[in-house]
């Protein structure tokens, strides 16, 4: 057992948190932080914010049989203080607010998790969001499920503790939750209250979860799209609870007190376990690799397009600078009314279905849906067509069967389309008698070979409901206009990885076997190529007989006939006009996506020298408290701790010298970077 005797304020003079094992890598004022540091962005301190249900706690005993013995000295925040914020704020602080994000079960159960016989339904916590340790006052018991009054503790307890101005804070519903952050935080007790300020928080959705947010959060709380955050993934949580999962059913009987010092336990087991095994891995060699592809990429932009590209590069740097401004990554047309995608504009359909009555709806199937179910069909048939293209004459038995069943799905749902298809143009029953009657009988028609009959090919056949209910033409319209904008995205995609291609086989590509790679590469974008050449020509012709009958011809301003001519890569005829948008949103990925691993570069080596100067702080830290004792016991402890951590300091050193050899230097070691991808 340890005793305290030597220490003049015993465990009363024990500082909250002062028991944690903090992260060596992360920035600690007063600990290893350089002069200046205040106005550099390396120092930003990463939080990481998660809940745990698994880690749950039945209705067991109580504090007064089963206290803690940490009482707010580790990583658990201080029970009672808690319990009084829970009890003053618990009504102050709304339980439910709307999203404008899906449907998140962070949200949506916020209120709802737990069961009979709990009391506490699992914890919430804050790690460091880059190495994935547990931060001092940072974990607590969740008593619903992840409401925004327990996580706003958890956070602004651990940010209490001596920390940086700047904060980047990585959270599952960030997009949510930091909306009424600061109005909720100007209603707690002061000591809650951050130093600071809005401006110097950059609030991100970790990568796994953001596939599940809309299309905005997608581009607004990305960490790929975010300056100065390295390859971050705010994810860190995540695998801290996989170790942490195996306590649960052990812990889920004990007593409050027991239970919070056994996790206490093993949080500081697991933070010192990552501390003795923090590692540099294979940064250096993706750094190099991503960043030579955008230079790649932009050298074959760089002759035609200047102008453009030095235009995307402000609106970058506006953008990170000001997120209030337009956001460079997000599609944006030059007619804001004509949705980016089919998507979009069969939701707005359905809406129409669903608020205007004039509309008549005959089946379960609505009209919209049954076009949009019809284009479909027929770019499946399309596909399908050219698979059988490129089987050959030496297929294999697997390919041929594969392309069977493709058939024979295509077949089975055009037949069930054809009869909701009587439904709202029964006059086409007529039709498919007629090519009935002409074909041979015994002999099957080919899936390929069925026409449609979508409203844009029967009104040349006048075999269509002129009915004022009969919306299948203007939804048909609106459908092919979507569907014209997304073809020419992806055939302009499609023309910019050729370009790319070009330019790496005529660098890179040396001797037949990479040779061969890179034609059959390339044969496959080619192939994609001519598909969404084709694709586009349907589209524009069914257009084209649609808005003939409905007399609009607006998108004939934006849309044009696609030539043989126009159907190249990186030339001297491309102008990007109102189209520009693919184009530089491909140049914006490349673009973050280079100067993330630059960054990650620069993070590296920040964080291996605030490695090694905390452990040199812990080595003095101790020989200090080594020479205010004259109990030989506590002087040896002290010395043994000292010389610990100056092992730990010498290994780190040695580990890291060839990694820090291979780092291109730092903005402020050199005069110039060695590479500013901002630079014209």
């Amino acid at each position: 057992m340890c005793e305290w005797r030597h220490e003049p304020g015993r465990i009363e003079g024990t500082q909250p948190g002062e028991l944690v094992l903090c992260c060596p890598a992360c920035p600690h004022p007063h600990v290893n932080l350089p002069d200046g540091w205040e106005k550099r962005w390396l120092y930003r301190l990463f939080i990481a914010v998660d809940a745990n249900f698994r880690l749950c706690r039945l209705n067991v005993s109580d504090e007064l049989n089963d206290p803690s013995l940490n009482q707010g000295y580790a990583y658990f925040v201080e029970e009672q203080g808690f319990k009084a914020y829970l009890k003053e704020y618990g009504d102050i602080i709304p339980e439910e607010e709307k999203s404008t994000c899906n449907n998140h079960d962070a949200v949506k159960l916020a209120n709802s998790r737990g069961g009979k016989g709990a009391a506490a339904t699992g914890v919430g916590a804050v790690v460091c969001g880059r190495h994935d340790m547990k931060r001092p006052l940072s974990v607590g018991d969740l008593q619903k499920g992840e409401r925004y009054l327990n996580m706003d503790y958890f956070i602004l307890s651990m940010l209490t503790c001596d920390t940086p101005p700047d904060l980047v804070i990585s959270y599952d519903i960030a997009c949510q939750w930091h909306k009424n952050f600061f109005v909720h935080m100007g209603k707690y007790p002061a000591q809650l209250r951050l130093h600071q300020t809005e401006g110097n928080i950059l609030y991100l959705v970790p990568k796994f979860h953001l596939p599940a947010h809309i299309l905005k959060c997608h581009n607004d709380f990305s960490f790929n799209f975010s300056a100065k955050v390295g390859r971050t993934d705010g994810e860190a949580p995540e695998r801290g609870w996989a170790a942490m999962n195996a306590l649960a059913n052990s812990m889920k009987e004990m007593g409050p007190g027991s239970r919070q010092d056994t996790l206490d336990d093993h949080f500081g087991d697991y933070n010192w376990r990552k501390i003795v095994i923090l590692g540099a891995y294979d940064t250096v060699a993706a750094q190099a690799q991503h960043v030579a592809k955008f230079i790649s990429y932009e050298d074959a932009l760089w002759v035609e397009h200047l102008t453009a590209v030095n235009q995307w590069r402000s609106m970058v740097l506006a953008w990170e600078s000001n997120r209030m401004k337009p956001n460079p990554f997000s599609p944006t047309l030059r007619h804001e009314s004509i949705p980016v995608t089919e998507n979009a504009v069969q939701l707005e359909l359905a809406r129409e279905e669903k608020t205007e009555n004039s509309i008549e709806i005959r089946h379960d199937v609505s009209p919209s849906e049954f076009i949009a179910q019809g284009l479909q069909l027929e770019e499946a048939q399309a596909r399908l067509i050219d698979d059988i293209k490129e089987l050959g004459a030496h297929s294999t038995d697997l390919q041929r069967t594969r392309i069977q069943q493709q058939a024979n799905r295509i077949s089975c749902k055009v037949d069930a389309w054809s009869e909701i298809q009587k439904v709202y143009m029964p006059k086409t029953s007529l039709l498919r008698a007629r090519d009935d009657d002409q074909h041979p009988p015994g002999v099957e028609t080919h899936p390929t070979k069925i026409p449609l009959y979508l409203p844009s090919m029967a009104l040349r056949l006048d075999v269509v409901d002129p009915s004022p209910k009969n919306t299948i033409i203007n939804d048909e319209h609106h459908l092919r206009l979507a569907q014209a904008h997304n073809t020419l995205a992806m055939l302009r995609d499609h023309l910019l990885l050729k370009s790319y291609l070009m330019i790496w086989r005529q660098q890179f590509s040396r001797g037949q076997r990479y040779g061969t790679r890179a034609n059959t590469l390339m044969h496959r974008v080619e192939t994609k190529i001519s598909a969404d050449a084709a694709q586009y020509q349907r589209t524009y012709a069914a257009l084209d007989v649609v808005s003939t009958y409905l007399r609009q011809h607006e998108w004939k301003k934006d849309l044009f006939p696609l030539r043989p001519e126009d159907i190249s890569g990186l030339n001297s005829n491309n102008n990007l006009r109102s189209e520009g948008h693919p184009l530089r949103i491909k140049w914006c990925k490349s673009h973050a996506r280079a100067q993330r691993w630059q960054e990650e570069c620069e993070l590296l080596v920040e964080e291996i020298r605030c490695v090694k100067v905390t452990f040199q702080f812990y080595e003095k830290v101790w020989k200090d408290r080594a020479e205010r004792v004259d109990l030989s016991g506590a002087r040896a402890y002290a010395l043994k701790q000292a010389a610990l951590w100056q092992e730990l300091e010498k290994s780190a050193a040695e580990q890291w010298s060839s990694t820090l050899m291979s780092l291109p230097p730092l903005p402020h070691e050199v005069p110039d970077p060695t590479l500013n991808l901002d630079s014209p």
